[in-house]
């Protein structure tokens, strides 16, 4: 996870997203609401996640946040977090 990352509720919930194995959360994402992020996943700088992703081993980006690639977290994890690629 990088800097400026938001992962938290909405609307005076109080559960917050669950987040798969070996995700990449790219700078100023902010990730909201009770949602599930499969394992694998990137997440682009600045995009904001609002819905469920239950598909591994993709990338979201954009404002909402949408698949805008089948290639997942693997080139921006270092190599010992890669083990389930």
């Amino acid at each position: 996870m990088q800097e400026g990352v938001t992962i938290g509720a909405t609307n005076g919930k109080k559960e917050a997203a669950l987040i798969g194995d070996n995700c990449f959360i790219g700078s100023g994402a902010k990730i909201i609401g009770n949602i599930r992020i499969g394992n694998n996943v990137a997440i682009g700088a600045g995009a904001v996640v609002v819905k469920d992703c239950l598909e591994d081993s993709v990338t979201l980006a954009g404002v909402p946040a949408k698949i805008v690639s089948h290639n997942g977290s693997a080139s921006n994890l270092p190599p010992f977090q890669q083990t389930n690629q």
